[in-house]
């Protein structure tokens, strides 16, 4: 497949994502205190982050700096956004989330840092794979992380009343 139709499809499809996370916040008036306004926002950036990396990627595909600054500071922001949800989801119940997204998530986002701040890092995976096709594995997993963290957020109960 092409690297840019790939990263223009990354693009579309976490903004879909996005849109629908905030039509799913928008009826939860449990999300409305402070902590849970946080999660869901990190949550959006779960979307927000690899989305416009994907996009910015596309402007000049054959300039490496480009999409090397880019997802670097993709992989920074999505690993700080992590380690902002997991307290949140730890007091929200959601502990299995939290290990999840700290095993697994945090890894990803430093992964994605790595292979675009360090040149020919993702050799050590695969010398077939350019550092563009290594970082494009990587979203593809990042969008499944963000599918998952977005369910197990939305499918928390809401706080029993106290009446």
């Amino acid at each position: 497949m092409d690297i840019a139709a790939f990263y223009a499809v990354v693009a579309g499809v976490n903004f879909t994502l996005l849109g629908l996370w905030w039509v799913a916040v928008q009826d939860r008036v449990d999300l409305r205190d402070r902590a849970a306004r946080r999660m869901a926002y990190v949550v959006a950036l779960q979307f927000m982050v690899p989305g416009t990396a994907s996009l910015v990627s596309q402007v000049a595909p054959t300039v490496t700096a480009i999409w090397r600054i880019t997802f670097t500071l993709a992989g920074v922001a999505g690993a700080a956004g992590v380690l902002m949800v997991v307290p949140v989801l730890k007091k929200a119940s959601s502990r299995g989330a939290a290990v999840f997204m700290l095993a697994v998530g945090f890894p990803l986002y430093l992964a994605v840092t790595l292979v675009a701040a360090v040149p020919g890092i993702h050799e050590v995976v695969s010398d077939q794979l350019t550092g563009l096709q290594t970082e494009a594995i990587l979203f593809s997993l990042l969008v499944l992380l963000s599918v998952q963290v977005a369910w197990t957020v939305a499918m928390i109960p809401p706080p029993a009343d106290d009446d």
